[in-house]
């Protein structure tokens, strides 16, 4: 049994137990633990799962914006201890105290005595059979215990050693009275492993019935999107945001289900896709900006600088040794600060890493900053000196300018920032403004770069810049592959 004492939120000041195995959270009417949707905006509709696992509960999080925090820690798979203090979302999301309550009823020694009962009743009378029978009844019952009173995995475990010992015991007396005890232990194991066979099957049958139920979800999610890709009228495009998100909820529900019967299936379907799926995940979940569904037309522009990234040839290689030049100055400062490197490749899509490139706005350096944003952040432009041709110096104006935007739109919106460096913060603030004004406009799910760059708010030239910076990440991942390095050695791929 676990308890809730909430402490902030819709559900503030009041406390509720539940004695199951497995509780969802969130905002939609069929979850366990229900906050308001007004009230409690940092919540998603199914945002986390409360499931006992092992004798132990553990809260998992189900991928919604905000995550799940544990004692002021995010996670993603937490074992929950009495005391400890949850919160679901963001900074302003609702915060509870669990308390964790095991099942007070169960006896292991009264456990025990039966199970030594019941194999007494197998006509098996050699003491020493009988000691052994009644130290692993013992065990299984410890096992229980572990388990919350429940049948423990380990029970086969310890029957199969079991029959061994009492096996190997009973070879030293009479080959009579052994075939005896080995037909006895022989019915005891085709019993139990006609039962396992069953759950086995079951459990593979549920399991295809959840994977064929996601397969469903995800082509509905699929072809929402493309619709998407495709709509321009705004009013349109909102209906069938709303779609999505219903298509959405009921695939991340599913797959916490599969989750819940088998974490190997689950992991591999997360992984499905392929390597481009991969790499763009593997860069979001750098964020916590993970999507469900990463729009299909976002992958297909990634892949298309990739692949003029690859068609460059010479062009690129020699960006990428200017690259590896100048990547520990860029690293260092972006570390000095605990910036993500990842970000770092603004400066290939800006300038291909060249200190004295100059745009026909007058941006300059590397990083190409106009005159004012580069006195702004503390850079001499003047008559006598240009700081911003300068690499560490503008390196850490850059570093000090992509974290402002981090902490104000926040870590998991690493796009968004990203995308007002090429757009100017004033020019994204603008279209938050203007979200801001539709109903839940104030949302952090609506202030998303995913929800934005759906909804085409964002401009043209920002929608693809966003891309870009992703591929050459992703280029750079892996050098050999995409032709940056000829006959590369380890050293010459360092600094990826």
């Amino acid at each position: 049994m676990i308890r809730f004492n909430h402490i902030s939120g819709s559900l503030a000041g009041t406390s509720a137990e539940y004695d199951k195995r497995s509780l969802r959270v969130g905002t939609s009417g069929d979850c366990d633990v229900r906050f308001d949707v007004e009230r409690d905006p940092e919540v998603g509709r199914y945002h986390a799962a409360v499931v006992l696992k092992e004798n132990v509960y553990h809260v998992l999080d189900l991928g919604q914006v905000g995550g799940v925090w544990v004692n002021g820690e995010r996670v993603q798979n937490s074992a929950l201890r009495g005391g400890d203090r949850v919160r679901f979302g963001g900074l302003e999301g609702p915060e509870a105290e669990v308390a964790v309550m095991l099942d007070p009823t169960y006896d292991p020694a009264k456990d025990a005595a039966q199970m030594v009962q019941e194999l007494k009743g197998s006509r098996t009378r050699e003491t020493r059979a009988v000691e052994i029978m009644r130290l692993a009844a013992e065990r299984v019952a410890e096992e229980r215990v572990k388990a919350g009173g429940t049948k423990s995995r380990r029970t086969m475990e310890v029957m199969a050693e079991t029959i061994h010992e009492v096996g190997d015991l009973m070879k030293l007396q009479t080959r009579k009275r052994w075939v005896k005890i080995v037909g006895v232990v022989a019915s005891i194991s085709m019993v139990i492993i006609a039962v396992m066979g069953m759950v086995i099957l079951t459990q593979q049958r549920k399991i295809a019935h959840l994977l064929d139920a996601k397969s469903r979800f995800d082509a509905q999610i699929q072809a929402i999107q493309l619709q998407m890709d495709s709509e321009r009228d705004s009013v349109r495009l909102s209906a069938l945001e709303r779609q999505l998100g219903e298509a959405t909820a009921n695939a991340e529900r599913t797959l916490a289900d599969l989750a819940r019967t088998s974490k190997e299936k689950a992991q591999q379907a997360v992984e499905s896709g392929d390597d481009l799926d991969r790499d763009i995940r593997r860069i979001l979940g750098q964020f916590d900006a993970a999507t469900y569904a990463v729009p299909p037309i976002f992958k297909e522009r990634v892949a298309y600088h990739i692949e003029q990234l690859r068609k460059a040839g010479p062009t690129a290689r020699v960006i990428y040794r200017r690259k590896l030049k100048y990547w520990p100055q860029i690293t260092r400062e972006f570390q000095a600060i605990e910036l993500p490197e990842v970000m770092a490749y603004v400066a290939w899509t800006e300038s291909q890493f060249d200190p004295l490139a100059k745009s026909g706005a007058g941006a300059r350096g590397m990083w190409q900053m106009t005159r004012t944003t580069a006195q702004s952040l503390g850079l001499r432009v003047d008559g006598a000196v240009d700081e911003r041709t300068d690499v560490p110096l503008q390196t850490r104006a850059a570093a000090k300018y992509l974290a402002g935007l981090l902490a104000e739109f926040g870590e998991d919106a690493f796009m968004l920032a990203m995308a007002s460096y090429n757009k100017g913060e004033n020019g994204v603030r603008r279209v938050l403004r203007k979200v801001a004004q539709t109903p839940g406009g104030f949302k952090k799910s609506k202030r998303d770069f995913w929800h934005l760059y759906r909804l085409k708010l964002l401009p043209e030239e920002t929608r693809e810049y966003v891309p870009k910076i992703l591929a050459a990440a992703i280029v750079c991942s892996h050098p050999e592959k995409y032709g940056l390095v000829l006959g590369a050695t380890k050293a010459d791929s360092a600094g990826r």
